[in-house]
């Protein structure tokens, strides 16, 4: 008897280790985004005065978790190669290295799990046909994306907690019960 509730008490101080761990830290397995699809932002354009690159679209929103997509549209002849950097400040939203790309291969960046939806300024160093760097600075809009190991224990925890009590309690009830 005095095992099987050491077992109990056991099991759900680990449920609840793994459930703390789950919601309130980076803890992260990053099998995210319920809904919501990677994000494709083109290069249209560029101005070597104003060193601004024409993206389409311009204002983005992302889903975390999900990939964000950059690439050089045809329209877009004086842009060579370009590379995606944090800004300093910022915090760094990229599971990986910053994204790089050139005109035969677009950049992609695997946005990192948010809790709270952030506005992200970030550079893109570009570089024009005549091989002259040029600094932008737009902004992306990132969603939070729900992690489905984060769905999973808030449906798993109360449902293991609930069965292991069931199951405790039916023992000791069935134990107390039986003549001696």
């Amino acid at each position: 008897m005095k095992r099987i509730v050491v077992l109990f008490i056991v099991a759900q101080l680990l449920l609840l280790v793994v459930f703390y761990l789950t919601l309130n830290s980076d803890f992260n397995l990053n099998l995210i985004a319920l809904d919501g699809e990677d994000t494709i932002i083109e290069i249209i354009g560029s101005n070597r005065a104003s060193h601004k690159l024409e993206l389409n679209p311009d204002f983005v929103s992302a889903d975390a978790g999900k990939k964000v997509i950059w690439r050089i549209a045809e329209a877009a002849k004086d842009v060579r190669t370009f590379d995606i950097e944090p800004k300093t400040g910022h915090p760094d939203v990229f599971k990986c290295d910053p994204p790089v790309g050139n005109r035969r291969r677009p950049a992609v960046g695997h946005l990192k799990s948010q809790r709270k939806r952030i506005e992200y300024q970030y550079s893109i160093h570009w570089v024009d046909r005549d091989g002259n760097p040029h600094p932008d600075d737009p902004k992306i809009a990132i969603r939070p994306g729900t992690k489905m190991f984060e769905l999973f224990i808030y449906i798993l925890y109360p449902l293991l907690a609930g069965i292991t009590t069931y199951v405790t309690f039916r023992k000791q009830r069935s134990s107390e019960t039986r003549p001696t």
